[in-house]
């Protein structure tokens, strides 16, 4: 080797040091530089987004089918919709009652502070971004140093699957549903070592958080949370911690009770997968690896590259489990490795087994998504395992921290470059041109009331073209019928004279559909093709149509008030205990 060649070597070894160097954040970092520094890196994956519009994907349009309405519901005065009138070419659905509806919430805030779906959008998604990298620093920080936390909350923002929510997939609810995952594992890690009152407080946040967001994550985050706290538990305080444990999951049940409660008593009432399943939604279809063939099926295969990526990100992790460290750390990496090797479990079909044995998981439909866990866990296990390979950088084993640094930069790069630069992305004026017919567009047809059926398979003819004003909207045979009012829960009809005969209203069944006429409940049905049909007496003149919500509506609301009224007690107590 020429002395040239030498010292070209030895300047680019001293300027990839200088580079790790610049990039080796100090345990000296406080704590709001160390925030900040992982705020810019959440924010930092939302910049293509921001520069260049929203990424589009067919899911796109299903979300703001539910957002429009929602948001035009929250305006009217109506913050726990019941009905979504307009859908389905205006027979309507009862979706608000099952999907979740926390990031809709945050949506129409956005959309109402600024003025704009597109930019409302643009900014509660990187909000969302920041906050999942600050809970990937606050579950971190448990048990790394400060410097290692700050690489977890940033290379959480880069996790391949995670992206790919966003910016490929639009599972804009999985995505948001994230950060609420994160906060719980630090809150649960938490509570084992200090037992904290804030945290038993901060862990029921979160758990109600992640039912209100994304119920497929919530079944797989519940099962991950009660693997990793049983993984955490200590023997010299295993009572109390699990009691806090239990405590702060039934604080969360509670909390968001105003949700769940309609949902598990009324989701016989909707197709769901029905009798005639869609085979992409079936979970014995789903497993990651089971095709390797884009012709076969097509989300596998995308799931099958997106499993690769993550593995890159978390080899070089595996160093931990030779490395002999401090024995509460070594403790804390054993748990998150052992939640991971479970994870990567279930989203395979080495898992099947287990799916088949536990109906709840078989209502995920997607064991790929398994990988949200996955993402939440391998960036911890990553930032814990940089300082032993920048010690082997720095000596004999630079080689193969070479190795271990080029596995992450080929999975970063894949991300950036394919997930990233090849995604659909909508300018502002495309956006807004895709939202114009969304608020009558068929609904899924998983959420069609079960009397629709006839509907979601196309069996029976519907007329697609009455509007609230062309006086179509009710019809009884021998009968003329006039709309003196059309409301989404609420409608008003006069009857001429006639004989006793049925009125047909253009809404689909449901049983919480109420109809009365001179103060007399006249009996409601459903047609063979799922309208709703109302026995019309002979005196009947006048009918009032209104969606009558029952009364464990209102003991789920008291339940959720009462709930978050206890988390802020628990803070306050919390508070005044360190102050004394």
């Amino acid at each position: 080797m020429t002395p040239s060649s030498l010292q070209y070597k030895a300047t680019s070894l001293t300027t990839l040091r200088r580079l790790i160097g610049r990039f080796n954040f100090s345990d000296a970092l406080s704590a709001k530089r160390a925030m900040l520094l992982v705020s810019l890196g959440g924010g930092l994956a939302l910049l293509p987004a921001l520069l260049l519009g929203v990424p589009s994907n067919p899911d796109l349009s299903n979300h703001y089918h539910f957002a429009l309405p929602f948001y035009d519901a929250l305006l009217s005065g109506d913050f726990q919709p019941g009905w979504f009138a307009s859908a389905n070419h205006g027979f309507g659905d009862p979706v608000f009652r099952f999907y979740p509806p926390a990031l809709y919430y945050l949506m129409a805030g956005a959309r109402a502070f600024f003025g704009s779906w597109y930019v409302g959008t643009l900014l509660v998604f990187t909000l969302i971004s920041i906050i999942g990298s600050l809970g990937a620093y606050f579950w971190a920080r448990s048990f790394l140093s400060r410097g290692a936390a700050v690489w977890a909350g940033v290379v959480y923002a880069f996790m391949p699957y995670h992206v790919a929510e966003y910016y490929q997939a639009a599972q804009l609810a999985e995505y948001a549903a994230g950060p609420a995952l994160l906060f719980a594992f630090g809150c649960l890690k938490r509570i084992s070592d200090t037992g904290k009152t804030r945290y038993v407080a901060g862990l029921a946040i979160a758990y109600a958080c992640l039912i209100l967001t994304h119920l497929p994550l919530a079944v797989m985050g519940s099962f991950s949370l009660l693997i990793y706290g049983i993984l955490c538990l200590k023997r010299d305080r295993l009572m109390l911690t699990i009691t806090k444990m239990g405590v702060a999951v039934l604080i969360g049940l509670a909390a968001s009770a105003f949700y769940w409660i309609t949902v598990v008593s009324e989701m016989r009432w909707i197709l769901a997968d029905g009798a005639n399943p869609d085979s992409l939604l079936d979970y014995r279809q789903n497993f990651i690896f089971s095709s390797f063939s884009p012709d076969t099926n097509l989300t596998i295969w995308w799931m099958n590259i997106l499993m690769i990526a993550t593995i890159g990100m978390f080899l070089p992790a595996l160093a931990l489990l030779r490395k002999s460290s401090e024995g509460s750390l070594q403790k804390s990496v054993r748990a998150a490795f052992v939640l991971l090797a479970i994870s990567l479990l279930m989203a395979t079909e080495a898992s099947k087994w287990i799916w088949a044995i536990v109906p709840p998981l078989q209502k995920t439909q997607h064991p790929f998504r398994w990988l949200g866990v996955v993402s939440a866990v391998v960036p911890i296990l990553l930032a814990a395992s940089l300082s032993h390979w920048r010690s082997r950088f720095n000596g004999s084993g630079r080689p193969l921290a070479l190795v271990a640094g080029g596995v992450i930069a080929i999975s970063l790069t894949f991300t950036v470059a394919q997930t990233m630069r090849d995604a659909n992305y909508l300018s502002r004026s495309s956006f807004e041109q895709m939202l114009g017919p969304l608020r009558e567009s068929p609904s899924i047809n998983q959420w069609l009331p079960i009397w629709a059926n006839s509907y979601a398979q196309g069996k029976a003819s519907y007329d697609k073209t009455t509007t609230p004003d062309s006086g179509s909207l009710a019809e009884a045979s021998g009968r003329s019928v006039a709309v003196n009012s059309w409301q989404a829960e609420r409608r008003e009809f006069s009857v001429a004279e006639g004989p006793a005969t049925e009125l047909r209203v253009r809404t689909f069944f449901y049983p919480h559909w109420k109809a009365t006429s001179a103060g007399e409940t006249l009996a409601t049905s459903p047609a063979s093709d799922g309208v709703l049909l109302i026995s019309l007496p002979q005196n009947a003149r006048s009918v009032e149509l209104t969606f009558q919500e029952p009364s464990r509506v209102r003991l789920g609301a008291f339940i959720s008030i009462f709930a978050w009224l206890l988390i802020g007690a628990l803070f306050v107590v919390e508070n005044k205990r360190s102050r004394d």
